[in-house]
């Protein structure tokens, strides 16, 4: 028979109820460093100098994965003729991202996510213009352009036919112009962070709920 008294058993678990209890916290803390450093690490990425846009991606090569994500810089002029509408795009603050080719000195075009506007319209800036961005590679999916030039994402096969330049295989989310652009901002999407950011508060997590 247990000398053990029912009050010593009920204060053990108790202590043992706290233990894990702290130790689930302990793990959620330090994971959600790992999350943060993790976001850092993708905000980062897109905080890097821009380079010219012909030095990661040509107007005739594949996209390539170093070209993602990357601030790029270039000048042209846009194609007002030929812009288009993304419906609910991602990062967009209204109903409608803003899409114009922006003719390079390559004679190649780019599509630009110019900013979000609430209707399909949105003048574009005339004359010679220089832009920053970050380059995306064409979206898996999307519709070709109705009769409004309204589609729901940029998948730059199904522009081809809907634009006169030939076009690179990615297209740049705009950051700054000059001149200036109007439109409100579109955010552009956060890359993938390193598997390696923030490893170390994932591991001691691990650590904690083990």
């Amino acid at each position: 028979m247990s000398d053990r008294s029912p009050g010593g058993s009920l204060a053990l678990a108790a202590t043992a109820g706290v233990l894990i209890a702290a130790m689930a916290v302990m793990g959620w803390w330090q994971y959600t460093a790992y999350d943060d450093q993790q976001r850092n690490d993708a905000r980062t990425a897109l905080s890097r100098p821009p380079v010219a846009l012909d030095e990661v991606l040509g107007p005739d090569e594949s996209f390539p994965a170093a070209a993602s994500s990357r601030p790029v810089e270039v000048r042209g002029s846009y194609n007002e003729a030929e812009q288009f509408y993304v419906e609910a795009l991602a990062g967009s603050p209204h109903t409608y991202a803003v899409a114009t080719p922006f003719e390079t000195q390559s004679g190649s075009a780019v599509i630009v996510i110019r900013g979000a506007s609430e209707q399909p319209t949105a003048p574009a800036p005339g004359g010679k213009v220089w832009l920053q961005g970050v380059l995306n590679p064409s979206a898996s999916a999307g519709q070709p352009l109705d009769e409004d030039r309204i589609t729901d994402g940029v998948r730059i096969p199904a522009l081809l036919s809907e634009v006169s330049a030939d076009l690179y295989a990615g297209y740049v989310v705009l950051t700054a112009s000059l001149p200036a652009e109007p439109l409100d901002r579109v955010e552009p999407p956060l890359p993938n962070p390193s598997r390696w950011a923030g490893i170390r508060n994932l591991l001691y997590a691990v650590q904690w709920w083990v």
